[in-house]
């Protein structure tokens, strides 16, 4: 009986410490910090704003039928005479492959420049679509020198926000071009449950 009320004993003073423990760890003075969802987003140059003029779009649309498919091109080059890092650029190709819907059908296809980011925004969403389009794009003319190649990245933003990563052919950072570029990156329309009201690709550095 003695040897059964002595380790009575001890578990209960184990148990004590322990939620003494667990007190610790759950109270109001230990801070613990929100990890951000939000993409780390390459940024378009602060004084771009300085070089443009009124005729400059970083938007362009095409009609594309459902049995031909077709490409959107966006081209936009900003002189900067004298600039450290060159002239601004910036090119993207979205390709719709045909039959990505019905066949009788024509669609109105846009691409637009973020007017912060390095970021493009899609419409009619991809996940709209049966067959996943693909993002051909390069930026000139931008401060590449703190990007971590080992942390760099084209993605695409799915449901509630979500990063997707892209499949792509090549992803480049040329330092001495100052210059960004991915080749044919595309995600898979299924990965996106929701229609969204637009698809959004662009560069990431991973935090």
């Amino acid at each position: 009986m003695k040897t059964t009320l002595t380790t009575l004993l001890l578990s209960a003073l184990v148990l004590v410490g322990c939620m003494d423990n667990l007190s610790d760890l759950t109270s109001p003075d230990v801070q613990i910090t929100p990890q951000s969802n939000s993409p780390n987003w390459l940024i378009l140059p602060d004084d771009l704003t300085n070089y443009l003029d009124s005729t400059t779009q970083f938007s362009s649309s095409k009609l594309i039928r459902g049995n031909v498919g077709g490409n959107i091109i966006l081209n936009v080059s900003i002189p900067r005479p004298g600039h450290p890092l060159g002239d601004f650029q910036i090119y993207a190709k979205i390709r719709v492959e045909k039959n990505s819907f019905p066949a009788d059908e024509h669609r109105m296809f846009t691409i637009t420049v973020d007017s912060d980011y390095l970021v493009f925004d899609i419409t009619p969403s991809a996940n709209t679509l049966i067959k996943p389009i693909k993002v051909t794009a390069r930026v000139e003319g931008i401060d590449v020198s703190d990007i971590n190649p080992e942390t760099f990245s084209f993605i695409s933003i799915g449901d509630n926000g979500e990063i997707l990563e892209t499949t792509n052919e090549q992803l480049i950072v040329d330092y001495d071009e100052n210059m960004v570029m991915v080749l044919n990156a595309w995600i898979d329309p299924l990965a996106i449950v929701n229609i969204l009201p637009d698809s959004r690709y662009g560069w990431i550095r991973y935090r």
